[in-house]
């Protein structure tokens, strides 16, 4: 379980840096199929919807829970990031899957709801669960 307690806590901040460096914009910062790239330099395609295998990459976009984490080669259409991407399941943490949920709360656009959920092998073949739940605002702050 500590290990699962980890990557909830490494996924939190590394929300939280991607809107702090600005590598992202808070609007980017959104599952797949919700994120609004308007007007912003770098373009994202969101973090992944429902549950995938944890990899030790973070993939070509070098963020951590979204759908190219386990690509290493773009195949046919010479693209990454599209479903014809060579997958190398060796990337993977053996039993271990996480789900990253995105909500914007109501009541205006200022925060959102970061919720991290993942899967590991507990005691006796089980699978156990664990879930960590976050606020992020719109305002970033400037690391040192």
């Amino acid at each position: 379980m500590t290990s699962a307690k980890l990557s909830i806590i490494a996924s939190v901040e590394e929300v939280e840096s991607l809107r702090n460096t600005r590598r992202l914009e808070y609007k980017q910062i959104e599952n797949v199929g919700k994120v609004d790239n308007t007007d912003s330099p770098n373009v994202f395609n969101g973090f992944s919807t429902g549950f995938k295998q944890i990899s030790i990459s973070p993939g070509t976009d070098g963020v951590n829970g979204t759908d190219d984490d386990l690509s290493t080669t773009p195949s046919v259409d010479g693209k990454w990031g599209t479903s014809d991407d060579l997958i190398d399941t060796s990337l993977a943490r053996d039993g271990y899957s996480r789900q990253i949920a995105i909500t914007n709360l109501p009541g205006g656009d200022s925060i959102k709801k970061v919720e991290v959920t993942v899967r590991y092998p507990a005691s006796n073949g089980a699978i156990g669960e664990i879930r960590g739940v976050s606020y992020l605002n719109d305002e970033f702050r400037i690391a040192r």
